[in-house]
């Protein structure tokens, strides 16, 4: 139901008109009422921040509607507003309409169920009778269309078959979310009775749409039709899921001397017991005083929270793979859903709770929606709600969780672990994992696969039993456990294990042998990484070096800048970890887009086109000199190249190196070693630095083509918007075209052209880009062996004639089509 505020500079007045609408209909109606100032010298006036709390105290999905005096007031609402999560404000109407007469006549019609439009309407028209009675002519109908264009438009509704095999679930339903966000309509999906936000993600997830049943999808708005459109297509594709074999769910018997559990993660693993032991952050309720204050306290423990995400996602992209770094975009959603943030918001301002509390049983309240769902493998995606909740908490708290980090490598031990702390094990430091809880459906236990840890869950509370340091042994593959083996178990296992690791060795053998082509032309083949651990990881699957460092991971989730002797110890383990190979460092790429909590970078309307990249890093020498410093001091003994990202100018260019020249001078003076002869080198991922590509490679010693960026520039498409999204594809010939472009301009000037952007991943295009003449690929680590394959499995004679019929093709699609049928 509809529900009213009612704003005055006069306290008296305010609660006047709210106590006359309320007997009107009988308290059916939620009401509340902003009036006055809270300053006794000074009592007429209004108050933002009493505004927002009293629209959090009524607020509706069906639509709030704000009746103003006039003045202050209006300015002072608009401001409350702007205070709203942005998928409240649409639900929130400022109306025009006379403050008595208007809500009078808003509180019968919303009594009556009625829609905002026509609640609104009512409101407007509030003074015809009396200007009938009193003969006045007025066009009080022409503001009721004006104000109705706001509010109204089509509505378009579509039946959704889910055909994938785990139905809607939290990949997928992630995929759904932020589809549908990127339209203005309001979209809702219904099962049965069941009724959702297509904004929402535990909304979604909670309706436990399996494989073989059918959702309605209905959009009302400007945009609903293409809305509809994009959400059919999406479903068409299976909502972006790959139909896998879903892991054994049941506990196996117990091996002759050992423990049963649930097989998660195949492997033998053998080692001594480690146990991971976490206390959830204590939160105690009680009440605050300064409501307005306590949101804003959740509003920046969400936020950080966020970027920290962001990084987990990036992270497990480059180490496993999109598929299980989705699960991120999956936490992602859950942390931002509207639901989530009104009902903590709702527990502050209407139980004036504090954050940490409001919060805590927000979230408890979404889990237990999860956990109430049939299907087993929702009921598991209860853990990535508590998951969410408590990295948010623990920022609220003050209290961090313990180190991952472990002196020699274990077996871990836990009670359970989430996906959070399970992306961030290193498989060199965990040689396998035994939880008590948890299932083989679990985000934990996907990402344990992803990372190659053998791992066996829900074995059971007698694991908390296990003395540490004692010997555990584990079979993934059969969920079977072992508290010290006896020899002949050991060395049974031991056998098991050699032959399981030999397999998995033979199976990334082919993708150590170099990227050469069948007519004897060598391809450099490097990995993105975002962290120095990245690098074991990244020559297991074969990489010949780093094609791009990337080192906001030094400058996110945390409250100051890091010292020069910090970075300078992370390039330099990521260096040794390279064993002497090769490694492209890029210096600070932030801007409005990524944000530094100690630095304002301001708001920019369109942060891709703002104050990033190498502008950013010119403008904030306190940032970048450091981080040149550290990087010249790593170099000394170390094959490490230096880039600048996002260059459009030749200017850029000159700066910066001078700024490089004067800092080696300052090294060179304090006797500090350096590599003199560092390569130098430049992203081109802007069109201006393809066009003059000739001048820039005059001036560096190599190109890295970024070819995300490079794409939505060219294209002018951002691969958000669903609308564009179809033309910002990186085969497109226009982008293909600048690619050969800074090619030719660089191999002209005696300097070599790699490319680390996603399609340097894409094994379909490989032939086409040795076509194309690079000399280099830089791309995610699982993606490696396959784009290896593709450089062994063609010729440059056919790769020369490939890229050239591609880029005479008319359109992305027609590539991909031409590449497609390669094979046949």
């Amino acid at each position: 139901m509809v529900s009213i505020v009612i704003v005055s500079h006069s306290k008296q007045l305010a609660a006047g008109v709210v106590e006359l609408a309320s007997q009107m209909v009988q308290g059916q109606v939620a009401l509340a009422a902003a009036g006055g100032s809270d300053n006794p010298d000074n009592p007429i006036g209004t108050d933002a921040m009493q505004i927002l709390a009293a629209i959090d105290s009524v607020y509706s999905e069906d639509g709030v509607v704000v009746l103003m005096d006039l003045g202050s007031a209006i300015l002072s609402t608009e401001m409350a507003v702007e205070f709203l999560p942005l998928e409240q404000r649409a639900n929130v109407h400022l109306c025009a309409a006379p403050l008595v007469e208007g809500a009078i006549a808003a509180v019968v019609q919303a009594a009556a169920g009625s829609p905002v439009t026509a609640v609104i309407r009512e409101a407007m028209t509030a003074l015809l009778p009396k200007h009938s009675q009193l003969g006045v002519v007025d066009d009080q109908l022409s503001l009721v269309t004006g104000q109705l264009s706001l509010v109204t438009g089509q509505s378009v509704s579509v039946e959704l078959a889910i055909q994938n095999k785990l139905g809607l679930h939290a990949r997928p339903a992630a995929r759904f979310v932020s589809t549908a966000g990127q339209f203005q309509a309001d979209i809702t999906v219904q099962k049965g009775t069941l009724t959702a936000s297509a904004k929402s993600m535990n909304q979604v997830a909670t309706l436990g749409a399996r494989q073989g049943e059918t959702v309605t999808v209905t959009a009302v708005g400007p945009d609903a039709a293409a809305a509809i459109t994009a959400l059919k297509a999406l479903a068409a594709d299976n909502f972006g899921d790959k139909d896998e074999e879903m892991a054994a769910t049941t506990a196996v018997a117990p091996a002759p001397g050992g423990l049963g559990g649930i097989a998660a993660s195949p492997g033998i693993a053998i080692g001594p017991a480690f146990h991971y032991r976490v206390a959830p952050p204590p939160v105690t309720a009680h009440q605050v005083a300064d409501v307005a204050a306590e949101w804003r306290r959740l509003d920046t423990a969400v936020a950080i929270a966020l970027v920290e995400i962001q990084e987990l996602y990036a992270a497990a992209r480059q180490q496993m793979g999109a598929s299980e770094a989705d699960i991120f975009q999956a936490h992602q959603l859950m942390l931002q859903d509207p639901a989530l943030h009104q009902d903590a918001r709702q527990r502050i301002t209407r139980q004036q709770l504090n954050a940490a509390a409001a919060w805590q049983q927000a979230i408890d309240a979404v889990a237990a929606a999860y956990e109430a769902i049939p299907d087993e493998v929702m009921r598991a995606r209860a853990a990535d709600v508590r998951d969410v909740g408590q990295r948010v908490l623990r920022h609220l708290t003050g209290v961090a969780r313990p180190s991952l980090s472990f002196p020699a490598p274990v077996i871990l031990l836990a009670a359970e672990l989430t996906p959070s702390d399970t992306a961030q094990l290193d498989p060199a430091q965990v040689l396998g994992i035994v939880t008590a809880r948890g299932g083989a459906t679990s985000h934990s236990a996907i990402l344990a696969r992803g990372l190659g840890i053998p791992a066996v869950v829900g074995a059971g509370d007698w694991v908390a039993q296990v003395k540490g340091g004692q010997v555990v042994a584990l079979d993934g593959r059969t969920g079977q456990l072992w508290l010290k083996p006896n020899k002949s178990t050991l060395a049974d296992l031991q056998r098991q294990r050699d032959t399981w690791q030999q397999e998995r060795q033979a199976a990334r053998a082919a993708a150590q042998e170099p990227a050469q082509t069948a007519d004897g032309r060598r391809l450099e083949i490097g990995a993105n990484i975002g962290a120095p651990q990245e690098t074991a990881i990244a020559l297991q699957f074969g990489a010949e070096g780093v094609g791009l460092f990337r080192t906001e991971f030094l400058f996110l989730d945390r409250e100051a800048p890091p010292d020069e002797e910090e970075q300078v110890a992370a390039y330099v383990t990521a260096a040794e970890g390279l064993a002497g190979r090769p490694m492209i460092i890029r210096t600070l790429d932030v801007g409005g887009d990524k944000p530094l909590p100690y630095l304002d970078l301001g708001r920019e309307e369109n942060p891709f086109l703002g104050w990033r990249g190498i502008r950013f890093c010119l403008e904030t020498p306190h940032i970048f000199r450091p981080q040149l410093r550290a990087i010249l001091r790593a170099s000394h003994g170390h094959p490490i190249k230096l880039m600048f990202p996002m260059v459009s100018t030749l200017a850029e260019v000159r700066a910066a190196k001078a700024i490089l020249a004067e800092i080696q001078a300052e090294l060179q003076q304090a006797n500090i070693p350096y590599a003199a002869d560092m390569e130098v080198g430049i992203m081109i991922e802007v069109p201006a630095a393809v066009a003059i590509a000739d001048q820039l490679a005059r001036e560096v010693d190599f190109f890295s083509i970024g070819t995300n960026d490079l794409t939505q520039y060219v294209m002018a498409a951002d691969r958000g918007n669903a609308r564009v999204a179809a033309l910002a594809n990186a085969l497109h010939p226009a982008v293909l075209r600048l690619v050969k472009q800074t090619v030719q301009a660089g191999h002209a000037a005696g300097i070599w052209v790699g490319m680390c952007g996603e399609l340097a991943s894409n094994a379909l295009a490989t032939p086409l880009l040795v076509g194309l003449g690079l000399d280099e690929l830089s791309m995610a680590t699982p993606a490696i062996p396959a784009v290896k394959t593709a450089v062994r499995a063609t010729t440059v004679t056919q790769a020369e004639a490939l890229a050239e019929k591609a880029l005479g093709l008319e359109s992305g699609t027609a590539v991909t089509e031409l590449l497609g049928g390669l094979g046949n």
